[in-house]
């Protein structure tokens, strides 16, 4: 486990990203190993739909476990109310829980 001022970081935790203009794009990446005192590897897990709110929006939660995509070896953020990684350049994710649930949009 790694202990920073705004919360910790195990293997199994899940970080979400929610980024998007005219739509709210989800991600979802679970820790898969720790290495030294701020890096982690995370992989892309797999969302479950809880509901529709409209033909292009609704709700989802992370399926833990359910792995798709790429390994991705990333340093923790701890500037921020939760840690933080960032994906690429207009993706960060911050540490969530697997029960909560996360609004999305799709206006295409």
């Amino acid at each position: 486990m790694l202990v920073f001022r705004n919360g910790t970081v195990s293997i199994g935790d899940v970080f979400c990203s929610q980024y998007g203009y005219e739509q709210t794009n989800v991600h979802f990446y679970q820790v898969i190993s720790i290495h030294g005192k701020k890096t982690i590897v995370v992989q892309e897990i797999e969302q479950k739909i809880i509901g529709y709110t409209s033909s292009m929006s609704g709700y989802t939660k992370p399926a833990s476990n359910c792995f798709i995509g790429e390994r991705l070896k990333r340093q923790i953020r701890d500037s921020s109310n939760n840690p933080c990684i960032k994906i690429d350049e207009c993706e960060f994710a911050y540490k969530t829980t697997p029960q909560k649930i996360h609004e999305f949009s799709s206006w295409y």
